[in-house]
């Protein structure tokens, strides 16, 4: 899909989405792909991911201070006057502050209750709920998803979302897996569509019949012997049917290690 993507040919419009726009691309984004949905909160294979900020505790009250501070007032109050002379005017003074104090330190703990239930997301840490996701119009039906210029996610027509492989690479279990055995590496680096051969040899990788994978969903491509995708693909057939036909083509080859998306750093 990138293998011969340029920019200046290939690019017919670039905008920011309006809010109700945006907000439609966030839902379905965390339908698509319930990994996104989860916290944000948890080791990441990410250096640059900072977790989850927690809430500064309340500071705590001192029973002893209540006591001095009430002493006080009521000292102040004795002077002036006893009932309903001076002196109680200074002992309703002293109510007052004593409320007045208590009020900041219930509103500090309501506001540290609200920051535990605004739980962060991974899709917040990839696209922060306050920055403006731009539509990136191409040709051939392809929609690049971009914050500050920054590929985050494109699709193909209505299809489902897919995620840059940098972005892939930084949330490594965001899509399903495949594996290819080390015969088909050079192929699938040249954008060739995957065989099914390549995927029920030995050193290939389906996933248990318990965990099939239906056709028709996008899923990371790996390689035998290699940490990180080498390539993000549509199902063309189940990886059961996969497994039990064993021939043509399993996986459509959508974006793959040095095709000109993974080239660009900004948009």
């Amino acid at each position: 899909m990138f293998k011969n993507f340029t920019p200046k040919e290939h690019i017919a419009g670039n905008a920011p989405m309006k809010s109700s726009a945006q907000r439609q691309i966030r839902a379905k984004l965390l339908e698509q792909i319930p990994f996104l949905s989860q916290p944000a909160a948890f080791p990441s294979t990410s250096s640059s991911a900072a977790p989850a900020a927690q809430p500064a505790p309340a500071a705590p009250h001192s029973d002893d201070e209540d006591e001095e501070d009430s002493g006080k007032k009521k000292g102040k109050g004795g002077k002036k006057g006893k009932g309903a002379g001076p002196g109680g005017k200074g002992g309703k003074k002293g109510k007052k502050h004593d409320t007045e104090e208590e009020a900041p330190a219930a509103g500090a703990e309501e506001g540290a209750a609200a920051a535990v239930d605004e739980e962060l997301t991974v899709l917040d840490l990839i696209w922060p709920k306050k920055e403006t996701l731009s539509l990136i119009k191409c040709r051939e039906h392809i929609s690049i998803y971009a914050v500050h210029g920054e590929p985050l996610f494109f699709q193909h027509f209505d299809g489902p979302f897919y995620p840059t492989l940098k972005i892939l690479h930084r949330f490594p279990d965001m899509l399903p897996r495949v594996g290819v055995d080390r015969g088909a590496i050079k192929f699938v680096l040249s954008g060739a569509n995957i065989m099914c051969p390549g995927m029920t040899s030995a050193t290939g990788y389906l996933p248990p019949s318990s965990s099939n994978i239906p056709k028709g969903k996008p899923v990371a491509v790996h390689a035998y012997g290699k940490e990180n995708a080498l390539a993000i693909g549509l199902l063309a057939m189940s990886t059961d049917e996969i497994r039990e036909i064993n021939k043509n083509i399993g996986v459509e080859n959508i974006t793959f290690l040095g095709d000109d998306l993974w080239k660009i750093e900004k948009l």
